[in-house]
């Protein structure tokens, strides 16, 4: 069965790697990021020889002089402490040395997620190693995601079993009605919404219940200039990390 609410959940999940270090960390939170402090991650362009997705760090809104750890967040699991005795550049970037030296150029941080479930978040945080200063920042490495024309539908799977994913949209025309179907076991559901002035979807939360084998879905919509449609897998399917 499938089950579709138009309202924001209380806490989406967050998620992703570990490099060598045996930290872990319970108490850090989002929402207790620093005021005015930014964590930018930017994805690297991807090489021939390494179809990897990989990602540098850059932050604004603090000082220099501070020293840094940090800490990335697994899908289903605790912030893990990746790096330690990290600094800024004069452009903000992350950097794996102190203030440079004459002739010592820095040396940027590059991150990258393990394997990891289609549709999942992967957080990062940066901390001082005082702990008075926090950012965070997330992407999402394997995106479900389809686009026709300048519309696009993703959706951004929300529980660690598999059965919950946000669904977001963008690029439709501005104030226009919109018809969204849900295609699960058998049964479809039809509804329609009004692209924000901004040509933005309603942020909709899709459940699924098991009622059988099939963990099959499809989410469309469908307006007067296009249609974008999704099929994905719910469930243990939706768990599978590469």
């Amino acid at each position: 069965m499938f089950r579709s609410f138009g309202f924001l959940l209380a806490a989406l999940l967050i998620a992703v790697p570990g490099y060598a270090h045996d930290e872990h960390e319970q108490t850090l939170d989002p929402h207790s990021a620093t005021p005015g402090v930014h964590l930018e991650l930017s994805e690297l362009p991807r090489t021939k020889s390494s179809a990897a997705v990989m990602y540098r760090l850059r932050v604004t809104g603090v000082s220099r002089d501070i020293v840094f750890n940090l800490w990335t967040q697994d899908f289903g699991a605790m912030f893990h402490m990746v790096a330690s005795g990290l600094w800024l550049d004069e452009s903000g970037n992350v950097v794996s040395s102190g203030p440079m030296k004459a002739g010592q150029p820095y040396s940027p941080v590059t991150i990258r997620p393990g394997p990891h479930p289609q549709g999942a978040a992967w957080s990062v945080a940066l901390i001082s190693v005082d702990r008075a200063v926090r950012a965070f920042a997330w992407v999402i490495p394997r995106p479900i995601i389809s686009r026709s024309g300048p519309c696009m539908v993703q959706l951004e799977l929300v529980s660690y079993r598999g059965d919950r994913f946000v669904a977001t949209g963008a690029g439709f025309p501005p104030g226009y009605e919109i018809t969204i179907e849900s295609h699960s076991a058998g049964r479809v559901i039809e509804k329609r919404k009004t692209v924000s002035a901004d040509g933005r979807l309603p942020l909709e939360v899709l459940v699924h219940e098991a009622t059988g084998e099939d963990h099959k879905a499809r989410y469309a919509v469908k307006s007067q200039s296009c249609t974008v449609a999704i099929d994905y897998h719910w469930g243990p399917q939706a768990l599978f990390r590469r």
